[in-house]
């Protein structure tokens, strides 16, 4: 799912840019800014390049129920609870220094966007069972230590930047583990 919620990020980002640019190329790239070798990874020049950084488990929803209730005869299903995750994503804008206002055109844009998208459905990653995946996205501020030692973890030079929190991407596929029925009266 992560996946598939990164990559529709991407997509919607580039429609928004070529309608709001009247561009034909894609300026939104989903990879990563230095290859594992520590060269400069390739096809990232004059984009706006994305990845995740991190992840971790939303602790405030961590704890709920795991049951549901939706037979006609009244009985109760159990599962485990959805798991909802936060990803970290940074946004870059990788333009040299001949494009660089135009970088800066682009990742402004992007924050307008997301500002303006605070929450964005995934309708194709819907499911039947009335589940609605969603993406929150929630700006970031890192300190200049926070962002110097970043972007020494990734490997690059420092570049204009924003750091997004995606929360609550669910993985609901966990299977059945049981079902009670319903108490039945049976009249005295």
């Amino acid at each position: 799912m992560i996946d598939a919620a990164l990559t529709y990020i991407r997509d919607l980002l580039n429609e928004y840019f070529k309608n709001k640019f009247s561009i034909s190329e894609n300026k939104v790239v989903l990879s990563n800014i230095i290859k594992n070798d520590g060269t400069a990874a390739q096809n990232v020049d004059g984009k706006i390049v994305f990845f995740l950084i991190s992840l971790d488990e939303e602790s405030t929803l961590k704890h709920s129920a795991g049951r549901f209730s939706g037979n006609e005869n009244g009985a109760t299903a159990y599962k485990a609870p959805a798991l909802r995750l936060n990803l970290q994503l940074l946004f870059c804008s990788n333009f040299d220094s001949n494009l660089y206002i135009e970088g800066l055109s682009y990742l402004s844009s992007l924050i307008r966007f997301f500002h303006a998208n605070k929450i964005i459905p995934l309708e194709h990653l819907n499911n039947s069972n009335n589940n609605t995946a969603k993406l929150s996205f929630e700006l970031c501020k890192l300190d200049y230590d926070q962002l110097s030692h970043l972007w020494s973890a990734v490997g690059g030079k420092l570049m204009p930047s924003v750091i997004y929190k995606v929360g609550m991407v669910m993985f609901e596929d966990e299977p059945i583990r049981k079902v009670i029925p319903p108490i039945k009266n049976t009249g005295s």
